[in-house]
């Protein structure tokens, strides 16, 4: 009985030991948290939640470092504005999301043929499982140059944009129901003719210099209005491609 009797004695004293600690772990924390938060536990608790809560439905931070790169940037493309170029990382950005949502990339413009077939596999890869991933109600928030590399003949720019959209996925074992998300993505611009040249398959958007009216083409062709009927020359190794994009985690 004796080993018996100590064993108890034993665990006895643990548990008060462990008991005593817990009691001055969690006064300090009271402490603290009164003494910081001006809040007991109970409070603190709900304000972590909160603020968590509250980092989910703001907008995602991107890199911006605009003051570095956008002056090299403007000097070396003097015709294309700042605008111009966040506009087509952003519209870039829509065609792709719309294309994932509806499992059909037909409708991508200014792409390379590497970035379309990126997002061929990305709506392959969701056929496999039997699933439709949903970028939905997208708000674009914020758009920035991350990145601007150029050489004699090529120049690269990759553009950070933070989005909110409703985002979930449709079919399969785990579909998810709507919610929303805070979400940024990274588009790369390039400029050259070895970009192009590889676009076998490039469809171009344009705005008819004399009506105004959207016009697309696949490759290198002389371009019609079909609108007004305007000619419109086309040069496909002067433009700029969206060659790759990723979401940022």
């Amino acid at each position: 009985m004796e080993p018996v009797f100590t064993a108890l004695i034993i665990a006895g004293a643990v548990i008060a030991a462990a008991a005593v600690t817990v009691l001055i772990v969690r006064a300090k924390l009271k402490s603290a948290a009164r003494k910081y938060l001006g809040t007991d536990l109970k409070g603190a608790a709900e304000m972590i939640g909160r603020g968590l809560q509250d980092e989910a439905n703001l907008p995602k931070p991107i890199s911006n470092v605009s003051e570095m790169y956008r002056p090299k940037l403007e000097r070396d493309f003097p015709a294309i504005t700042y605008e111009r170029f966040t506009a087509l990382a952003e519209a870039v950005l829509l065609s792709v999301l719309r294309a994932i949502s509806c499992g059909n990339a037909d409708g991508l413009t200014d792409v390379t043929d590497a970035m379309r077939e990126k997002v061929v596999s990305i709506i392959a890869n969701n056929a496999r499982k039997g699933v439709t991933e949903h970028y939905d109600d997208v708000t674009l928030h914020r758009t920035a140059i991350a990145d601007y590399r150029s050489g004699e003949d090529k120049a690269v720019a990759v553009f950070e944009i933070s989005f909110g959209c409703e985002h979930f996925t449709e079919g399969g074992r785990k579909s998810k129901a709507p919610v929303h998300c805070e979400l940024a993505a990274s588009v790369t611009l390039c400029y050259g003719r070895e970009f192009a040249e590889k676009s076998m398959t490039l469809t171009r958007s344009h705005n008819c210099p004399n009506c105004g009216a959207p016009v697309y083409a696949v490759g290198g062709k002389m371009l019609q209005c079909r609108y007004c009927g305007t000619g419109i020359t086309e040069d496909i190794h002067g433009s700029w491609l969206a060659d790759s994009f990723n979401l940022i985690k």
